[in-house]
């Protein structure tokens, strides 16, 4: 699927998230509705400040995206380190050194593997043996480390390539804004009308009406995407479709890590959102597949 130009896609996520207050705006008018819907509106807020950012970073060009998706990175790599490493008995460091040593990896693996494609190809093949090993190994804890690798640190190294690589970039923006879409209406079923837990243990506020309604946008964007770019239906239901499995398979791994540590949350950065990593888990899976996907092709 060819995503549109960059600038197309910022006009595009700008009107979707304006309709997005409007049909809030609206739902507030119905007085049942009304505490739930200022409720979904300040989650948006947050959500467009996110993506209002995410736009600026990559009209600013491929310069400005590599030294934000570093940055990025670092605090990823702060993140799940906080999280997962402070009960790790096989670890001999004092201190936070071990946090921020995973920081500066992360930071360093994403740079390297946006500079290097052989490195981004070694990712994805590391990548692969880690989710092999969960495959097989079923029900066998993962040691932080490898698991900390599997996700998040091995694919944000895999998004950041995509989104600095010009063929992809857009891509990258495009995946962005379809996860959006996805999450929001996903929200917005579920706390309308979700009355079925998808992943009880995992993720508890999920729900199957929620996914539902969530997939039902995804392939309506895509449709609509298919018309007025004259792009070919079928691999446009199966990218978006693609893209939905990879956002819960984001989400879930990211809730996995914080049932291991038993906390709530990751360190906070903006409030309603949680983490960076809280914010960005499904697109990370999301863009990594599609990373991935793309560099298999090109090595045939």
């Amino acid at each position: 699927m060819t995503a549109p130009p960059i600038h197309i896609l910022a006009l595009i996520a700008s009107s979707i998230v304006g309709g997005g207050f409007v049909l809030l705006a609206v739902l507030a008018t119905v007085p049942s509705l009304r505490h739930k819907s200022f409720e979904l509106m300040r989650t948006l807020l947050s959500a467009a400040l996110i993506l209002l950012c995410l736009i600026a970073v990559f009209m600013m060009g491929p310069q400005m995206r590599l030294a934000a998706l570093t940055l990025a990175g670092a605090r990823i790599g702060y993140e799940i380190a906080t999280l997962r490493l402070p009960g790790e008995k096989t670890l001999r460091l004092p201190g936070e050194k071990h946090v921020l040593l995973v920081a500066i990896g992360t930071a360093a693996l994403t740079l390297v593997s946006v500079l290097y494609t052989p490195v981004a190809l070694a990712c994805a093949g590391l990548w692969f043996v880690l989710l092999g090993r969960v495959a097989i190994l079923q029900g066998t804890k993962m040691p932080a480390l490898p698991d900390m690798l599997l996700f998040p640190i091995l694919p944000f190294a895999l998004l950041a390539h995509g989104a600095v690589a010009a063929d992809l970039a857009p891509l990258m923006l495009a995946s962005y804004v379809l996860v959006e879409i996805f999450d929001s209406f996903a929200l917005l079923f579920g706390s309308l009308w979700g009355r079925t837990k998808a992943f009880p243990s995992l993720s508890p506020n999920k729900t199957i009406e929620g996914l539902a309604g969530g997939t039902l946008c995804l392939l309506i964007a895509a449709i609509g995407a298919a018309l007025i770019w004259h792009i070919a239906l079928l691999p446009a239901l199966v990218t978006v479709l693609l893209i939905g499995a990879l956002a819960i398979a984001g989400d879930l791994t990211a809730s996995r890590h914080k049932r291991i540590a038993k906390v709530k949350d990751y360190p906070r950065m903006l409030p309603r959102q949680g983490g960076l990593l809280d914010s960005l888990d499904s697109w990370i899976a999301a863009g990594a597949g599609l990373t991935t996907l793309h560099l298999m092709v090109s090595m045939w």
